[in-house]
């Protein structure tokens, strides 16, 4: 489903729908932007959400439940068709390798992390992912980094980088403990409508 942008005839979304935008059964919205938002970017904007894994970024199997929380970065259509190569990669326990995702002109970014091995096998994987999507389209996928994201945004690499960033050091993607207060404190979130940061902080301001 593409989100467009609102027009006089076309409001915009209700608040909580807005907010809590649910993208996949798999994962839970915890911050949700939706265009139009910035000049930036020709319309840049992201999502946050949280997925549940049980290895880490060298394919190590953890003793428990950790929280992997990743981006999605949208251009000005929002197009989220996104979401299923990102399902696909998360049940193929390759999730806690990346920290980003996004298409633009049906290309296939894939941000990784630092430790992740960038090797041909991985980029194999996931262009095996990309190029048989259940809804017919066929993507190459890149795979860079925060210091280099290639074709992810169209701004300078330095520019890009900034962007990408600021927001690995608003929310520190990746890996982390999971508890179940922070469950609990989520559930409360999805009910009231009131976004958390990172640190269960309001995100008002980042919207």
């Amino acid at each position: 489903m593409t989100v467009h942008a609102a027009t006089k005839s076309q409001p915009r979304l209700p608040e909580m729908e807005r907010i809590m935008r649910k993208y996949s059964e798999f994962f839970q919205t915890l911050h949700d932007e939706v265009p139009p938002y910035r000049v930036f970017g020709r319309g840049i904007h992201y999502s946050i959400l949280r997925a549940v894994v049980f290895g880490d970024s060298e394919g190590n199997m953890l003793g428990n439940a950790r929280f992997q929380d990743f981006a999605v970065i949208w251009d000005e259509d929002h197009d989220d068709r996104v979401i299923e190569p990102i399902e696909k990669i998360y049940l193929a326990g390759l999730l806690p390798h990346f920290l980003m995702f996004g298409e633009r002109k049906g290309g296939f970014s894939a941000i990784a992390t630092d430790d992740s091995p960038r090797n041909s096998l991985l980029v194999e994987r996931l262009n095996e992912i990309t190029q048989q999507l259940a809804v017919g389209d066929s993507w190459h996928t890149m795979i860079g980094s925060l210091d280099d994201p290639g074709p992810l945004i169209s701004e300078s690499d330095d520019r890009a980088a900034l962007y990408l960033g600021s927001i690995m050091m608003l929310w520190r993607l990746g890996l982390k403990p999971a508890n179940y207060e922070e469950i609990t404190t989520s559930r409360a979130v999805l009910l009231t409508g009131q976004p958390d940061g990172p640190d269960g902080g309001r995100v008002d301001a980042l919207a």
